[in-house]
């Protein structure tokens, strides 16, 4: 009998190649070789998520770590039980032949953030750097925080002078034709582990088996898709045909979602140089380390034991299967 999971996502509704590799996995059959059946709650926006997490609006739910650290606080039971993100996968970025070489220069700057509830982050990020509140302006993201088709021209003639965004952004960048510069952050690129799965406590007491799952059909479809990432882009039209775009489209559409898809998929890969090699796990220090960041930034206001936030209790499980077989199939196959 399969088992439906509701997986959360804190975007608006719709899935994109931001997102595309759970589709790819339900078109791969990952999620039904689990006994289970995927679906997407999307949540609009980080908060909302977490709350609809706890709410058993959604069984798991794909966000930032520090939007767990602060729902701890906050009082939502939510705990994180693979870790995604092993990077940051997300920064401030200018024009490749800008005079903003470091945080230190965007004082007086226009900076544009896709997604505004996460300007807190960019300004946390800055105030470590010395950068203070009221020194820069905020000015509004053109369009969807989705998409970068409106910030192109904005972007190129100077109207924006940075940009603080998501992963997927700087891959749709790149697609537009105007690939940016990220600049260095002495936050952001100390801290790896930038995204999680997270479960509400309840859920990771009743549905331990089932999140399990998840877990090894999300670390087999990231095996499968970074081996041919354009693969993965070619199933999420298949699983989602209202992604699919219409054959005018098509060259150009590809090239922009295959760019999102790669930027994404570029945080997720291990690295020889990781602390543990396995798909899921979740490093302690990692924890320590955004609590010292959202404490010296006073986003939280209390530290919590580090312990409480995290398990790697089914990472083994997670990486339950033979990765070689899996990039063998990626290498095979065609959409």
């Amino acid at each position: 009998m399969t088992e439906i999971v509701t997986i959360g996502i804190a975007t608006p509704p719709g899935m994109t190649a931001a997102n595309g590799y759970f589709s790819a996995a339900s078109a791969l059959r990952y999620d039904r070789d689990e006994g289970l059946a995927f679906r997407i709650h999307y949540g609009e926006e980080p908060g909302t998520t977490a709350h609809a997490l706890c709410a058993g609006a959604c069984d798991v739910a794909s966000l930032n770590t520090t939007v767990g650290l602060i729902g701890r606080e906050q009082g939502l039971p939510m705990i994180a039980v693979y870790g995604k993100a092993r990077r940051t996968h997300r920064w401030f970025a200018v024009l490749p032949e800008s005079p903003i070489q470091v945080l230190r220069d965007l004082a007086g700057a226009k900076i544009a953030c896709d997604f505004a509830h996460l300007a807190p982050l960019a300004e946390a990020a800055l105030a470590e750097e010395g950068v203070a509140r009221g020194t820069y302006t905020w000015v509004p993201w053109r369009g969807s925080g989705m998409a970068t088709r409106d910030m192109v021209e904005p972007v190129r003639h100077g109207e924006v002078d940075a940009v603080f965004l998501i992963d997927w952004n700087a891959g749709d960048f790149i697609a537009e034709g105007l690939p940016l510069r990220r600049l260095p952050s002495q936050a952001l690129d100390r801290i790896r582990l930038s995204s999680c799965l997270w479960a509400s406590e309840r859920g990771l007491g009743g549905r331990k088996d089932a999140i399990a799952g998840v877990g090894r059909a999300l670390a087999k479809v990231t095996t499968f898709a970074l081996e041919d990432p354009k693969a993965a882009v070619r199933l999420m039209w298949q699983h989602e045909p209202r992604t699919h775009p219409f054959a005018p489209e098509l060259t150009r559409a590809l090239r922009r979602d295959l760019e999102i898809m790669k930027a994404r998929l570029d945080s997720f890969r291990i690295d020889p140089g990781d602390n543990d090699p396995r798909w899921g796990a979740i490093d302690g220090h990692e924890i320590v380390a955004w609590q010292d960041f959202l404490l010296g930034t006073a986003s939280i206001r209390q530290r919590l034991d580090p312990q409480g936030f995290y398990t790697n209790a089914l990472v083994d499980r997670f990486n339950a299967f033979d990765a070689n077989q899996i990039r063998a199939h990626a290498r095979a196959f065609q959409a």
